[in-house]
């Protein structure tokens, strides 16, 4: 299995310009990227104007030129059940979605994490037929793009630490059946460990009950309380219980981190020249991430480069 990590854990340091993300990474142990959509609505973004594409394409051409590729992606912070009365809003949440599948398959990377609608509406667990029937149009719009790019779209679990009863996708078997309602192949499941594991769900249970509907998965460690993205070994997550989790659902995907809160890019603390974590500590830090990953995977003799 190789490893991989998201490009969006370095943006603080860069802008937010994917490309420049892209090189941060050279000589830290990474051949393998997430790309993160994921705060591409900001106001004034590349991404929400006739250069979105370039944008794209530039971070393509960066990491080529280092002998890196994108492997999967996280599609922009879009809620479709958020103020119904903001047509802006969703005008432009649907585009940047759109946009994200199309940039992936011009980038060729198969698969991208977008989460579903949530809201005061439908809420856990006694309103899932109304959260399905709720979030199907919305998943339907994005159907023609994934068939035109070839890219799957995979529904994430969260946590109620998170979310609080307004999200649907908690555990395996919800996840399972949610794909079964949309019942079209280019749907697929990210399952994320730090968020199970704000709920105490085994990783091991919950992967393998996802079978081949896993797809994608995020790495990431916390204190089992609230979401704090930390490395692996920094929080209290069962390692080997990920480890056999992925073995038991055939999973042949990336293991990809999701921990940018591994010497974030903007420190707690700090108000002159450490208010941020300096670049050279940051890039120690990936350095250290991709060890703990490799360290993983040698472990169950599952390693890849």
């Amino acid at each position: 299995m190789k490893l991989a990590t998201t490009i969006g854990e370095v943006y603080g340091y860069v802008g937010g310009d994917p490309a420049a993300a892209v090189r941060m990474y050279e000589g830290t142990g990474f051949r393998h990227l997430d790309y993160s959509f994921y705060k591409v609505m900001a106001p004034g973004h590349r991404f929400m104007t006739d250069g979105w594409l370039k944008q794209a394409e530039e971070a393509g051409e960066a990491a080529a030129k280092l002998g890196f590729d994108f492997v999967q992606a996280h599609s922009p912070d879009y809620n479709p059940f958020a103020d119904p009365g903001n047509t802006d809003y969703h005008e432009r949440g649907m585009t940047a979605t759109l946009r994200s599948i199309e940039a992936c398959g011009r980038l060729g990377i198969p698969a991208i994490v977008v989460h579903s609608g949530y809201g005061s509406d439908y809420l856990y667990p006694g309103d899932r037929d109304g959260y399905f029937k709720a979030n199907r149009p919305f998943y339907e719009a994005l159907i023609p793009a994934m068939e035109k790019w070839n890219v799957k779209v995979c529904i994430e679990n969260s946590a109620e630490g998170n979310m609080g009863n307004r999200y649907f996708f908690m555990r395996a078997e919800e996840m399972n059946d949610f794909l079964a309602y949309m019942n079209h192949p280019l749907f697929g499941c990210c399952w994320d460990v730090g968020h199970g594991h704000m709920r105490g769900n085994p990783p091991r249970d919950e992967m393998a009950a996802l079978g081949k509907n896993l797809t994608v998965v995020h790495i990431h460690d916390n204190d089992g309380r609230a979401d704090q993205h930390l490395a692996p070994f920094f929080g209290t997550i069962d390692m080997d219980s990920v480890m056999r989790g992925l073995i038991d659902a055939g999973f042949g995907g990336y293991f990809t981190f999701e921990a940018d809160n591994f010497l974030p890019s903007g420190a707690i603390h700090g108000s002159g020249a450490l208010a941020a974590v300096p670049v050279s500590v940051k890039r120690e830090a990936l350095r250290m991430l991709y060890a703990i990953g490799k360290g993983c995977l040698e472990a169950y003799g599952m390693f890849d480069e």
